[in-house]
């Protein structure tokens, strides 16, 4: 049996340097897996399981106010579905090697035009790093012990990106926080750089309401009195825009229901004829000190049905907001929350990431968007999960 464990991790290993170029194959090999297929890290009042599929996130277990644990994001029950989902990237995937649209599937360093492999628009920008970005990779294991692990990814030129670029992720679970913590060290190439990781939430686990929607859910993004206009491609023009009190994307002045952007905004789609109707907006975050990144929260989003309420924090400069439309295609439910598909506003989305498109805006004075061998790409976000009445 020893035998036998130690040839398949040997194989793996041999396997992954060949077509990945990565070394941690073997101890990939060698970390438990539950009966799903999937990687499960806990500590008190949380739990979390992934694949390595996308270093995708596929369940997030909390108690609710009765007690009862739900979970309380989508994906898939078995883990092996994943590489067969046409998403990019796989469903609450690492998006990168860099997040949102590139115009022009291009970008300039030090004089020199560098032109990526098109994946949107007719062959004219790219999209969540192409169509081999990260979240569309197997990454490899590191560790994975009971709290924590670690995803390791070499990407070797993917999408006509110069260079090599190695990535490390960590996902740590403290009691009732879950924290992300990124690390990517550009070799030969420097190369652009925008991060985030995609997690679709219902804080009731579609259980506590008929319509099994979050637009009851509430949402206050207490920096975020700026967005990015987008022209109608959903490409950011560079150009910034003002979220004015008591607008649609009013959530900075105060707490308010999902529900009421999305009607605001169905409204719009129905005069544009657009049948897709979801919230789908960049807000920037206005941080004050960087000590006010770890301790005041970009996002909060709560239900007062399960009673959870979830605040993120984070270093990075924006929050791409958005809620489950017929765009991201059909999808079912897991066998624990429930039956049927996911509905039409089922889910809402909250990506931290860097300015949008900022590599071809050079008129955004000083961001850092192109990563060399002279710096250490670095970038963290913190879950902290309260409960009512516990």
């Amino acid at each position: 049996m020893k035998f036998l464990k130690l040839s398949t991790s040997i194989f793996a290993a041999v396997k992954s340097v060949w077509t990945r170029g990565s070394p941690f194959a073997a101890l990939t090999a060698l970390w438990p897996m539950n009966e799903e297929g999937k990687y499960v890290i806990e500590a008190e009042g949380i739990r979390l399981a992934f694949t390595n599929h996308g270093a995708a996130l596929t369940n997030l277990w909390i108690n609710d106010t009765h007690g009862q644990e739900i979970d309380i994001v989508l994906g898939l029950d078995d883990a092996h579905r994943y590489p067969f989902q046409s998403s990019n990237p796989y469903l609450n995937g690492v998006i990168g090697r860099y997040a949102g649209y590139m115009s022009g599937a291009s970008y300039e360093v030090d004089g020199t035009e560098y032109q990526v492999l098109a994946n949107a628009h007719n062959g004219t920008s790219l999209f969540n790093g192409g169509d081999e970005g990260w979240g569309r990779q197997t990454w490899d294991i590191a560790t994975h012990i009971d709290n924590s692990i670690t995803f390791v990814l070499f990407d070797h030129r993917w999408n006509g990106f110069p260079g090599i670029f190695a990535s490390c992720l960590t996902h740590t679970v403290t009691p009732h926080q879950w924290r992300i913590a990124f690390g990517v060290t550009p070799l030969l190439k420097p190369g652009p750089i925008n991060l985030s990781q995609q997690v679709f939430f219902n804080l009731d686990g579609f259980r506590s309401n008929a319509s099994q929607q979050i637009l009851d859910h509430k949402l206050h993004l207490p920096s975020a009195g700026l967005r990015f206009d987008i022209d109608k491609l959903g490409i950011p023009t560079g150009d910034i825009r003002s979220n004015k009190k008591g607008g649609e994307h009013d959530f900075w002045s105060a707490s308010r229901p999902v529900g009421d952007a999305v009607k605001e905004k169905t409204a719009e789609c129905e005069r544009s004829g657009d049948s897709d109707c979801v919230l789908d907006a960049t807000y920037m975050l206005s941080h004050k000190e960087l000590g006010d990144k770890e301790n005041a929260p970009a996002a909060v989003l709560s239900s007062a049905h399960s009673g959870i309420t979830m605040e993120l924090y984070t270093d990075q400069d924006a929050l791409h907001v958005q809620t489950w439309g017929q765009k991201h295609g059909e999808l079912n439910l897991k066998k624990n929350q429930g039956r049927g598909e996911v509905p039409p506003q089922g889910a809402i989305s909250l990506e931290m990431q860097g300015w949008p498109d900022a590599v071809n805006h050079p008129e955004w004075r000083n961001r850092k968007t192109i990563w060399g061998m002279d710096g250490l790409y670095t970038s963290f976000a913190t879950y902290k999960f309260s409960v009512e009445g516990q």
